[in-house]
């Protein structure tokens, strides 16, 4: 998903919504991330309503690899 921020008005907003995963304990949720430019604002990776990762403001020109232990058992959308 790409998303501009140069014209960021407030209250601008973007979800992307997996389909629901099993998932089933203790588990590592992988993905990468890319956060460049002064006017970038906060990504929230949430899980059945709770935040397991977030990331604010400029990481540089780079994608950045994030793991995140998560521990829950069911099927949510990520």
């Amino acid at each position: 998903m790409y998303i501009e921020t140069s014209y960021y008005r407030q209250g601008d907003n973007a979800k992307l919504n997996s389909p629901k995963l099993q998932f089933g304990g203790s588990m590592c949720l992988t993905f990468y991330y890319h956060m460049y430019g002064s006017t970038i604002g906060t990504l929230n990776v949430i899980i059945n309503g709770n935040n397991v990762f977030t990331a604010s403001g400029d990481k540089g020109n780079n994608w950045l690899r994030a793991a995140v232990d998560v521990h829950v058992w069911g099927m949510y959308a990520v």
